[in-house]
């Protein structure tokens, strides 16, 4: 009795072993493809953000796939993608999925995501791992298991609560990027007070490379053409101080020259597009300071001018907001007679943008960045277009 005893304990031992063992190796499995997930969806959302024409199922499924077999030990692994944007997903070989996208935030929105499921794959082609020893510990009726994984990353405009209240026009934004094609990195290695990192392998621009933004109204007031854009569209262009929407009482930039704004605002110019803001030189100071340390800003971008008879503070439409490295300032800027010459390009600007300037109007001087921020449980603001102002983190 014993004995049988002793026989029928060790069988259970035995039978115990080999499903851990299983078990064991399921878990390890899926570790390895639960590492594929995440290193395909981050790697296809950095291709997304930069360059999003490329941005397919077609061109980025074969990605998923590669790096989920460089995660698998033994260099055998599946993946799928599905995209926010598309109609529907593809029929998913694994169950697995990933929790659901987080609910935005009135005025937020979930971003662009691009999900990755990966799975199994044996010799024989199935997605079932194989048993080691537990099927014959049990018989026979322990056949395998089909283990999966799943990732999430999601990219889009972050959320806004305050900006520089200098608005420069979309039209400007083309003309200056080549149409969201052409961005520099920052003039020194540290970024500024915003905290946002430069898009990896910009390079900083050269002399020459940044350009000047006319004022709006005082150029059109004078009769003087403004700078054309690229796109012969008839859009206005040129930039402008901005404050509240109220032009009876108005809120005006704090201290430190900035306003609360978000796409789909009208703020209101300064009289005369910002001749008179002068009256507290904030904005005269913060460009005089941005300028000095070098550091980028973000600031608002406006596609139409919605004007009133008679008013010479008309309103703004606000479309996004764009990364600006501010490398110098020219003639009438916030009430001021003066300026401060490129820091990138000193006496290299265009002879006849430089009598614009100085003589006309004024100028900004300094070009657009493209920039990555990786985040933590990301909240993203609204709008199609980042204008180079991204957010990137993980939803599921």
């Amino acid at each position: 009795m014993i004995i049988v005893a002793l026989f029928l304990s060790n069988a259970v031992i035995i039978g115990m072993a080999a499903i851990v063992i299983d078990v064991g190796l399921a878990w390890q499995e899926r570790e390895q493809l639960i590492s594929g997930a995440d290193a395909a969806s981050m790697k296809i959302a950095l291709n997304c953000v930069a360059d999003p024409t490329k941005c397919t199922r077609t061109l980025q499924a074969p990605v998923a796939v590669t790096y989920a077999k460089k995660n698998a030990k033994d260099n055998a692994a599946d993946a799928q993608i599905c995209f926010s944007f598309e109609a529907s997903c593809p029929a998913w070989k694994t169950a697995k999925s990933c929790p659901p996208v987080p609910t935005p935030a009135a005025g937020e929105t979930v971003g662009t995501w691009v999900e990755v499921r990966t799975t199994t794959v044996t010799a024989s082609g199935t997605t079932f791992l194989p048993p080691a020893f537990a099927k014959a510990a049990t018989g026979g009726q322990y056949t395998g298991k089909s283990v999966g994984a799943c990732a999430r990353v999601a990219w889009g405009p972050p959320v806004v609560k305050k900006v520089l209240a200098l608005g420069i026009s979309l039209c400007d934004w083309k003309r200056m990027t080549g149409n969201g094609s052409t961005f520099y990195g920052p003039l020194d290695n540290l970024v500024g007070a915003l905290g946002l990192l430069p898009m990896l392998g910009l390079d900083p621009p050269k002399p020459g490379q940044d350009g000047a933004i006319a004022a709006v109204l005082p150029v059109q007031l004078l009769g003087i053409p403004i700078p054309t854009c690229t796109l012969v569209d008839g859009s206005p262009r040129g930039y402008t101080w901005l404050q509240g929407e109220d032009i009876w009482n108005p809120i005006m930039p704090d201290a430190n020259c900035e306003m609360e704004l978000k796409i789909g605002d009208y703020p209101r110019s300064f009289l005369l597009g910002g001749l008179t803001v002068g009256s507290t030189n904030r904005c005269a100071a913060r460009i005089q300071a941005l300028v000095a340390s070098k550091q980028p800003v973000l600031v608002p971008i406006y596609d139409t001018i919605k004007q009133q008879l008679l008013s010479i503070a008309p309103q703004y439409h606000i479309v996004g907001f764009a990364p600006f490295q501010i490398t110098g300032f020219s003639g009438l800027l916030g009430g001021l007679l003066g300026g401060v010459s490129s820091i990138l390009s000193g006496n290299l600007l265009d002879a006849l943008v430089k009598i614009l300037c100085d003589v006309a109007s004024g100028c900004i001087y300094g070009y657009f960045m493209k920039t990555l921020v990786p985040t933590y449980q990301p909240h993203f603001g609204s709008g199609t277009n980042t204008y180079g102002s991204t957010i990137i983190g993980r939803t599921g």
